[in-house]
């Protein structure tokens, strides 16, 4: 992975983390008033934050595994392979998302609330690319 390379990743990780703990405090406010009359309210309280937390473990993952596909892509010389192995690992990442995704909204795993932080957690990787520019010239430049 080249210099240039590195350094995006690294602004992308810290939007994204950005990004995970802000929703993570609004989220967290929000299901205190949400379960606020609910018996075990701390119990899916939590249930919900550790959604968000997989899906931000997740997203940095994706980060790692979307910058050594396009690593390897750039140093390939051949067009057709270069494509190919994009389009393989995006869909083995997107297939990864899916197959967590229908296991965290089971009901006995966090529900379809836990579904939905999960998702909004793997977003994250989304404000970390729009947010890589502004902190690639605020923190090195």
């Amino acid at each position: 992975m080249d210099e240039k390379l590195k350094k995006t990743l690294k602004c992308m990780i810290i939007g994204t983390s950005i990004y995970n703990v802000i929703l993570l405090v609004v989220s967290t406010i929000f299901f205190i008033f949400y379960y606020k009359s609910v018996d075990n309210a701390f119990i899916l309280i939590v249930k919900n934050e550790l959604c968000l937390i997989i899906g931000y473990i997740l997203s940095i993952a994706g980060l790692y595994s979307i910058a050594s596909s396009i690593a390897k892509a750039v140093g390939s010389n051949d067009q057709n392979y270069a494509k190919k192995h994009m389009t393989l690992m995006s869909s083995i990442r997107f297939l990864v998302f899916c197959i967590v995704l229908i296991i965290l909204i089971n009901k006995n795993v966090c529900g379809v609330s836990g579904g939905i932080m999960y998702a909004l957690a793997t977003l994250g990787i989304k404000v970390g690319a729009y947010l890589a520019p502004t902190i690639e010239k605020k923190i090195f430049s």
